[in-house]
């Protein structure tokens, strides 16, 4: 009886979940991806975040130097079309205030989340660098996961930099609307001790920036894993704001804001 119990249970959960088998990306389903790429590259504004950062250093898990980091991330686009471009003025490092003025040297340091994620895999100049596979099974949240791995003629495609032989990765994307939810590229561990950060991951969520919801960046990791010495690197975001210059004006005036052009 209980063996029958399970069984029905068994036949249950398999009829009420989605059924993926592992094959090709749909055709529909890439394109709609580098659609989402190209126009996140052209809507997103100028921003600013708060930022908590994690940063570490270790040798066999010894000899550990971490970092924790708070402060404001600007991606900034200076023309309609261009790419964000990204900084950071960190405010407190390790529970104590830091001037703006004073260098702040973490241990690993990223960027390139705001920009380059989604261009890498999805856009017509990089899709054909990569073999696109659909993962059977849901992931976390029941995401579509599509495993991702250079092509073997790498070399005679072109328009594919040699920097990516061998790199492999992982996208997650939101069944509804397919905004990637999380993105990741692996380099070969032959690399690993080139510098840099082998691994790194972008995981987003739609975000309200004022009366506008975009898919930005909640989180971005990235280091060497597998290395007896360890690199890591955390950074999460929050309290989104449209970037604002500020500008000076001559003595005996007051400042004024002014809003850095954003694309339509």
């Amino acid at each position: 009886m209980a063996s029958q119990t399970l069984h029905y249970v068994a036949s249950l959960i398999a009829l009420l979940s989605p059924a993926v088998a592992q094959g090709p990306v749909p055709a529909d389903l890439l394109n709609h991806l580098i659609a989402n790429a190209a126009q996140y590259r052209v809507t997103i504004p100028s921003l600013t975040a708060d930022e908590l950062i994690e940063s570490e250093t270790s040798y066999h898990g010894l000899f550990r130097h971490k970092v924790q980091a708070s402060g404001t991330f600007r991606a900034v686009r200076a023309k309609s079309g261009e790419p964000l471009q990204e900084s950071r003025q960190i405010a407190m490092v390790n529970g104590k205030p830091v001037e703006p003025s004073d260098p702040v040297l973490l241990p690993v340091a990223l960027f390139g989340g705001f920009g380059r994620f989604q261009e890498m895999f999805f856009s017509p100049q990089h899709v054909r660098c990569f073999a696109f596979t659909l993962l059977p099974g849901p992931g976390p949240g029941g995401t579509l996961q599509i495993g991702i791995r250079a092509v073997p003629d790498l070399d005679s495609q072109p328009g594919c930099p040699s920097g990516y032989r061998g790199l492999t990765g992982l996208a997650r994307v939101d069944p509804v609307s397919h905004q990637l939810v999380h993105i990741e590229r692996t380099l070969p561990d032959s690399r690993e001790s080139r510098g840099g950060a082998p691994f790194a991951s972008v995981d987003c969520a739609p975000t309200k920036v004022g009366d506008e919801t975009f898919w930005l960046p909640t989180e971005v990791a990235g280091g060497t894993p597998k290395q007896f010495f360890r690199r890591r690197f955390v950074a999460r975001y929050s309290n989104y704001h449209r970037y604002v210059a500020s500008v000076k004006l001559l003595p005996g005036t007051s400042e004024v804001e002014q809003p850095v052009s954003t694309p339509r």
